[in-house]
């Protein structure tokens, strides 16, 4: 027979073991419910940023002649970015493409026989996606609207696949839009100034995109270009898409056309900035073109990206061991002892807060 020892506990040791069994499960039930906090609060501001995120797509194609099916193939492409793998609410994206929703044809077909009608349906679900004709009056009345509707918690997000040309002196550019008309550099400068979003994020893929930037610098935006204001920007040697154009959106896509991946995250942080976007295609480009790349301030290219929150402001908070840098999330208050989900940076370590 083997013998067989049984603790003895005493009635005091009883006492301290349960004691400590109950302090554990309460640790870990708040943790538990804390996770759950953090997950939905996280989830929540996801969702907020995408209701605050806004885009319009703009292919002037300038006539049926020059109007290529790869100016729709690069807004197919970004428009099912958005749509699929963002999660853009439909209704916070407007297509202003050619002659719009008119079924005459309007388009060069890419082997060049003939002329098609634009599809109006971008990412095949059956639904028109079109907003209207990519016109002077159409770009202006669509850009006041926002103007009067878009509110400083909110981002802007424009992208534009066209021809483009160059006027008077150098580094002034224009794009073409439909039915032979043009808005030049200044023009939409212009129209953004009133923007009251707090950011504007600008990709373009016309000809002579570069004279564009300076006209558009001011605090919260970043600009990239296809090539410099005096080059011309050109089509994917191998597939039916402008080659910068292209690029970029496998970028944020996190794929090519055909459902490869593409790794455009150097930092390994989890999401592709417009920084990351922007040197993926420029160091994928193969075309006799220089993409340019601009942000006001430059850090803000580095964190902004299509699918996760941007530093609004920073500044100096003090922790129970001394001060930290502090930040909040786009779309949620800003740090000043209101609401909202703040992150806090100190000693190497990010802790999330909830603030009440």
């Amino acid at each position: 027979m083997h013998a067989v020892f049984l603790p003895l506990y005493s009635l005091n040791g009883i006492i301290q073991h349960e004691e400590m069994v109950q302090k554990e499960l309460t640790r870990f039930r708040r943790a538990m419910v804390l996770l759950a906090v953090l997950t939905v609060s996280i989830t929540l501001a996801a969702q907020e940023l995408n209701s605050h995120l806004y885009a319009l797509l703009l292919c002037g194609g300038r006539n049926r002649i020059t109007n290529h099916e790869r100016y729709w193939n690069d807004c197919s492409f970004i428009y099912r970015t958005l749509s699929q793998r963002y999660h853009l609410p439909k209704r916070n994206i407007v297509v202003l493409m050619a002659d719009g929703n008119n079924p005459d044809s309007d388009m060069l077909r890419a082997d060049g026989m003939g002329f098609i009608s634009s599809p109006i349906d971008l990412d095949g679900d059956g639904q028109p996606d079109i907003t209207g004709a990519a016109t002077s009056q159409m770009v202006s009345t669509t850009l006041y609207r926002l103007t009067q509707q878009l509110t400083s918690d909110d981002h802007l997000f424009l992208f534009v696949t066209d021809h483009g040309g160059s006027y008077g002196t150098t580094g002034d550019s224009n794009i073409w839009l439909w039915g032979d008309e043009v808005v030049k550099d200044y023009q939409l400068a212009l129209m953004l100034q009133q923007m009251p979003t707090a950011t504007i994020t600008v990709v373009m893929g016309q000809c002579h995109s570069g004279g564009f930037i300076d006209e558009l610098q001011h605090d919260g935006r970043i600009v990239m270009t296809a090539c410099a204001d005096s080059e011309e920007s050109w089509s994917c040697p191998d597939r039916d898409y402008d080659e910068f154009l292209y690029h970029w959106i496998c970028a944020v896509n996190g794929a090519d056309e055909a459902g490869n991946v593409v790794d455009a995250d150097k930092n390994r942080d989890g999401k592709v900035s417009m920084r990351e976007a922007f040197d993926y295609a420029a160091s994928h480009d193969r075309r006799p073109e220089t993409p340019q790349y601009a942000s006001w301030p430059q850090q803000l290219g580095e964190e902004w990206s299509l699918d996760s929150p941007v530093i609004l402001a920073i500044h100096e908070v003090e922790a129970d061991d001394g001060p930290a840098a502090e930040w909040s999330l786009s779309g949620v208050p800003q740090p000043s002892g209101r609401h909202g989900l703040h992150i806090v940076r100190k000693n190497g370590k990010t802790m999330i807060k909830l603030k009440n």
